[in-house]
Parts: structure tokens; sequence; C-alpha cells
């Protein structure tokens, strides 16, 4: 298993609160909880299990909860110094938080509740931790499901245009 990509999961977890600083907006607990864990399964996802930091998620009443940061978080942002993530990091951070940030709570818990790894957990008890290489493939299933057929208004199926490979000769051949 190869190392994670930042070193903390603080950092990221401060990434988040001053992300939504910046947008003005207050960020809840279970809503950085959220956050915190749809970015820890779609990164091992798009990078072949690599892991974005080094969290522990445990299913709890509410849905997936990575439980130190819940507890170093639990009244608001602690008094931390920022920790300059990698670039490739923060710009994979942003797309999280322009995908799912408007989202209610309600609805990101729905998200990730109802994946495997998380029922798997809980049904062996509150607390139980979630295995890593399930929440991947929880979040891999979802970016292979097949794409909606498109048709036009005759009925007929839409299909990419991709152009021709030819091989190329000179005019006076």
């Amino acid at each position: 298993m190869s190392s994670c990509a930042v070193e903390s999961t603080i950092d990221v977890a401060v990434w988040f609160l001053d992300r939504a600083r910046l947008d003005d907006k207050y960020l809840q607990a279970q809503k950085l909880q959220r956050l915190l864990y749809i970015a820890y399964g779609i990164y091992g996802a798009k990078y072949h299990g690599r892991k974005l930091m080094p969290a522990t998620f445990v299913a709890h009443e509410l849905g997936p909860t990575e439980p130190n940061i819940f507890r170093l978080f639990e009244v608001g942002r602690p008094n931390l110094e920022e920790v300059r993530l990698p670039a490739a990091v923060e710009n994979y951070l942003e797309d999280i938080w322009r995908r799912f940030n408007s989202h209610p709570i309600e609805r990101l818990t729905q998200m990730v509740t109802q994946k495997g790894p998380y029922q798997d957990a809980l049904e062996k008890g509150e607390f139980e931790e979630l295995d890593f290489g399930k929440i991947v493939a929880g979040f891999q299933e979802k970016d292979s499901k097949p794409k909606e057929t498109i048709r036009t208004a005759d009925g007929r199926t839409v299909q990419k245009w991709m152009p021709q490979k030819t091989k190329w000769r000179p005019a006076n051949s």
C-alpha cells in the first residue's frame, strides 16, 4: 500500500473549514464528516487504492465518522496553524468542494450510508471500523455504472463521433 497524499486528516479538515469560510459558510460538524468521507473514498477509487489521508472511519448512528476529527472539531475549528497542502491535493479538494458543498447534510448522509461498507460495519456494531478496501470499491461501483443512453427526437441512439485514423500518404505517391 502506498503512502497517503497528505500527512494528517486534520489538515484536510482544516482545509474544508477554511474553504467554507471563504464562501462565507458555516460548515457543520456532520457535513465536515461527510465531505471527509467522500473525499477519502473518491480519492482511493480515482488513485487505485492510494489513501488521501491517514483516516479511520467508524460506523456511527449518524453515518461514517472519523472519531479523532469529530472529537477535535466538535466545537468548531481549533486554533491550528494552516498547513499548505500539495497543489494536486488542493485541486482535488476544490473539486470535491464544488461538487458536494451545496448538498444538504441529509443528502450527503444518504449517499454514504446506503453504501455497503457503512452498512456492513454498522451490522457488527456502532463504532466498528469501515474497511478502506470496501470504501474504495463502493466509490468505484458508482463510477463504473453504465451511462444513460441518449436518443434523438426520432429515437435513434446518439453516438460520440470519433474521427477515423487514416495513414498519411504524400500526394505524389
